[in-house]
């Protein structure tokens, strides 16, 4: 049983994606942060990933439809 997926991808704007199918969280990582939706449905992060394109498939079947929020980076010293 697959438990984790990430994926990378050939976008300007979406360098990768990891899904987690035990808790349903789509990990989206931009150029310029993480993003984390939540509670996302096998089938919508299917659509998502096997798109032709990540950007326009996150606007259709996930953005505006699942939680959200952003993920800090820390750095340490």
């Amino acid at each position: 049983m697959i438990k984790i997926q990430t994926n990378e991808y050939d976008s300007s704007t979406i360098k990768s994606s990891t899904y987690d199918y035990l808790l349903k969280n789509l990990y989206v990582v931009f150029g310029h942060a993480t993003y984390v939706y939540k509670n996302v449905s096998e089938s919508d992060y299917n659509l998502f990933a096997g798109g032709e394109s990540q950007g326009i498939s996150l606007n259709k079947f996930i953005k505006g439809v699942y939680e959200y929020e952003r993920l800090e980076m820390k750095i340490k010293n």
